[in-house]
């Protein structure tokens, strides 16, 4: 009889334990912070990643001619080493284009700004290069031949969209001690987008309510 009174106050102290926990993980009552350093859920995205899927398209190039003093130039371009730069409250698409006409070769830097947007509603995370233009030109016999402007944004045009902080589940089921169920609904609130050093990242607090 001992042994079953000890066994119940075991028990007795498990559920309340259980209890105790599930009311601080789930309290409803918390203070929700904006500050990154102290909101639940971060997903970030580090730009060695979309470095990644540069490298991968492959050779971005052109060609055409241009006459020059009488003569037909041949020239042909291309885009080498493609990056995505993300600095604190920046996000920027550099490019080198190398551009040959016969003999003659050049490079020139390009330059463009990227949007990155978190959309809400569908809880995607979206990035594209905004624009890229670039104007291509080299010298002939020491006369600057303009080749005209490239924008490049056409060819890095597909935008990234990954899967932002909302979670797959908005509510939680919990079998209470009397054996009845208790709905713990989740919803995702302060969404926070920050350019960081290196990557994207979008953060956000969950609320928890118990349902009536």
């Amino acid at each position: 009889m001992k042994q079953l009174n000890k066994e119940k106050h075991n028990m007795g102290s498990i559920i309340r334990l259980t209890i105790i926990t599930m009311v601080f993980i789930f309290n409803p009552g918390r203070n929700i912070h904006a500050d990154p350093a102290s909101q639940h859920v971060g997903v970030s995205l580090h730009e060695n990643m979309l470095n990644s899927f540069f490298d991968a398209m492959g050779k971005i190039s052109g060609k055409g001619s241009k006459k020059v003093l009488g003569q037909k130039i041949k020239y042909t371009w291309m885009v080498k080493e493609p990056n995505v730069d993300i600095e604190p409250g920046s996000a920027t698409f550099k490019a080198i284009v190398k551009i040959k006409a016969g003999k003659i070769k050049t490079t020139k830097n390009a330059k463009g700004e990227m949007d990155i947007t978190y959309l809400k509603e569908t809880n995607r995370i979206k990035i594209k290069v905004r624009e890229l233009k670039i104007k291509l030109s080299f010298e002939f016999l020491g006369q600057k031949v303009s080749i005209g402007t490239v924008d490049l944004a056409q060819y890095y045009k597909p935008s990234f969209e990954f899967a932002g902080p909302k979670p797959i589940q908005n509510q939680v089921e919990i079998e209470q001690p009397d054996k009845t169920k208790k709905i713990i609904h989740i919803v995702s609130a302060n969404e926070n987008l920050i350019l960081e050093k290196d990557k994207v990242t979008v953060y956000s607090d969950l609320e928890f309510t118990a349902a009536e």
